[in-house]
């Protein structure tokens, strides 16, 4: 019985994952893509208005890892996390807020390429994060962090350390 309510559950997820991209689809991938990335742009500059609004006027970036925050083993393993679960990244990254949208225009090609080949069904590789007490932190895939949050999706595969 547990099984069947864990795939059931599985296929409501992707079931989700669907509807958000067809709810934001005009049936044109590539142009799908680049409103992708303004929405999500729009989104990063609304909350840092209202940062500024309530008087907090650091730029909210990403959390960085530290070496004392390390919480688990050496072995390297492929598995599906939360995206909620990804707290940062380990290098300092000014290109996207705390919660990956993006926070320069600058990153619009390369964003855009990788929300194409989401929408396009093109397997994009894990990412790559260390995990932490706190949660994952990213070395390598923010832009695929940035997109699957930006469209909507749940969970992501990384290799994690």
């Amino acid at each position: 019985m547990a099984v069947l309510s864990k795939a059931q559950h599985a296929s409501d997820r992707s079931f989700a994952d669907m509807l958000s991209l067809l709810i934001n689809s005009t049936g044109m991938p590539a142009l799908d893509a680049g409103s992708d990335f303004t929405r999500a742009r729009r989104a990063q500059l609304a909350a840092r208005a209202a940062r500024w609004l309530l008087g907090r006027r650091r730029p909210s970036h990403p959390a960085t890892f530290g070496v004392a925050s390390t919480c688990g083993g050496s072995v390297v393993r492929l598995e599906v996390i939360p995206l909620d679960a990804v707290v940062g990244t380990v290098e300092p990254s000014p290109h996207f807020d705390a919660r990956f949208r993006p926070a320069s225009p600058h990153l619009r090609p390369r964003w855009v390429k990788v929300a194409l080949a989401h929408r396009t069904g093109r397997a994009l590789p894990p990412i790559e994060v260390v995990g932490g007490c706190d949660g994952y932190y990213v070395v390598d895939g923010r832009h695929r962090v940035s997109v699957a949050r930006a469209t909507g999706r749940r969970e992501i595969d990384a290799w994690v350390r």
